[in-house]
């Protein structure tokens, strides 16, 4: 288990530094880009920045998905990834990023109806059926 476990956070490690290295790539065309369409202002410009900003919407969108489907397999790495540094674990804390930050989402998601759901499938398990 602990080299499975082991074997997860070296694959959700990978997965943060892909996901950098797609922004590092993407980050100078941004700024030139940016720099175009402060001196021209055309709207080709402002199609390749819609365009850019597609593709880093989706590189994100990729990278949450990977780490989800990490995330599912050892939940622990998702708050506080280990080869962040202390202080970059601490300022994700700082943030707001907290593990009861998401448990707040769900619930404001879900409604009134998770403290229903979360008793009832609490007297399953003590083996209490519900009426």
């Amino acid at each position: 288990m602990g080299s499975s476990s082991k074997n997860i956070e070296q694959a959700q490690e990978c997965c943060y530094h892909e996901w950098m290295s797609l922004q590092f790539q993407r980050i100078p065309e941004l700024k030139q880009l940016l720099a175009q369409r402060r001196s021209h202002g055309d709207e080709d410009n402002d199609n390749k920045l819609r365009e850019l900003t597609g593709k880093i919407i989706g590189d994100f969108k990729n990278y949450a998905a990977k780490r989800a489907d990490l995330a599912h397999r050892c939940s622990s790495n998702y708050y506080a990834p280990t080869w962040n540094s202390p202080l970059e674990n601490a300022l994700i804390w700082m943030g707001g990023c907290r593990p009861s930050s998401f448990f707040r989402l769900v619930y404001a998601l879900c409604g009134s109806q998770t403290e229903i759901r979360v008793t009832q499938f609490l007297r399953n398990i003590d083996g209490y059926e519900s009426s």
